[in-house]
């Protein structure tokens, strides 16, 4: 079964604090329910990066974003206030993916998306908020 997330959203009653949405890089693709949906005060994390998919086997219909398309989505929600609740990941589930084998390894994030990301003008403290103060803010339990 394929979902997209389609929004109309009013109220939750929980703490968004804890909660952390994992899938945005192929649930919410539109710009404007990425938006608020991020009004909700949940973690936004971006998952996948070192993926490139062209054919999503489980909804062939959503056409997953690249790493720059997420470094994109990233930079919007910066711009739009939301850096505070910004994680990034990727997905190591498979030895494919690991560097002895040919893959992007643990590293890519910090060895290519992070200079991407200052190539996009990203600054430095936006990139050490995602990478290190979001995550240890969240994994912090009170």
């Amino acid at each position: 079964m394929c979902v997209r997330i389609g929004l109309t959203v009013e109220k939750i009653d929980v703490d968004m604090f804890f909660h952390i949405y994992l899938i945005f890089t192929r649930t919410i693709l539109e710009q404007d329910k990425l938006l608020e949906f991020a009004k909700l005060g949940s973690y936004l994390e971006y998952d996948l990066f070192g993926t490139e998919m062209l054919n999503y086997v489980f909804c062939p219909v959503v056409d997953v974003p690249c790493d720059i398309e997420r470094i994109n989505r990233i930079r919007l929600l910066i711009d739009e206030g939301y850096g505070d609740s910004l994680l990034m990941a990727h997905d190591i589930h498979t030895k494919n993916r690991l560097t002895k084998y040919g893959g992007h390894g643990y590293s890519h994030i910090l060895t290519n998306i992070v200079p991407k990301m200052k190539q996009r003008d990203l600054p430095q403290s936006a990139i050490d908020k995602i990478l290190v103060e979001n995550p240890k803010r969240w994994l912090t339990f009170k």
